[in-house]
């Protein structure tokens, strides 16, 4: 099952912003709406621009790498789902939270969190889940623990696409 064309909205996140003196090539009105969309951490995103003083686009290529990331890792995490395999989406989880927190990707990282935390079966956050068809479903189960890792996937997809347009613009490309 591919659920990348499959999104729900998920509600916007409001961050702590914070300031920089840096700017970049961008207009401030740009990097302003992107501060405050609450969908990067700012310090960590400016810190990275603020990189293309040195060399010229690599911001950018930083999070084209990603989107690209993102995409075929969430095929594999599909992929994973549908076999149950809980410790290879727990493992993906990581990886793709990882990547998306050293670019400030903080929405996705939750997500992913969350991803890697169910696939240990940790449900970390205590997030209930609505029963499916009148059956209310057992923390022993499996199931379980892949309908938790469905939601979180649905919110990150929904982040993806939130962050991938407030890039898109800010960078004024399509990643």
């Amino acid at each position: 099952m591919n659920t990348l064309g499959s999104f729900l909205p998920e509600k916007r996140f409001s961050g702590i912003t914070h300031t920089f003196e840096y700017t970049s090539h961008m207009s401030d009105s740009k990097s302003e709406t992107l501060q405050e969309s609450g969908l990067v951490d700012w310090p960590v995103f400016s810190e990275l621009v603020a990189m293309d003083e040195d060399e010229e686009g690599f911001s950018k290529g930083l999070f084209q790498t990603f989107v690209d990331q993102f995409k075929d890792t969430f095929l594999e995490i599909d992929e994973n789902v549908e076999a149950k395999d809980l410790n290879k989406l727990s493992s993906l989880g990581h990886y793709l939270k990882g990547s998306a927190a050293a670019l400030g990707l903080t929405t996705i990282a939750e997500q992913c969190e969350r991803i890697q935390n169910y696939g240990h079966k940790n449900n970390f956050d205590n997030v209930k889940l609505p029963k499916k068809d009148g059956e209310e479903l057992d923390a022993d189960n499996d199931e379980y623990w892949v309908r938790l890792i469905e939601d979180a996937m649905e919110k990150a997809q929904a982040g993806f696409l939130k962050s991938k347009k407030a890039l898109d613009e800010y960078f004024e490309d399509d990643l």
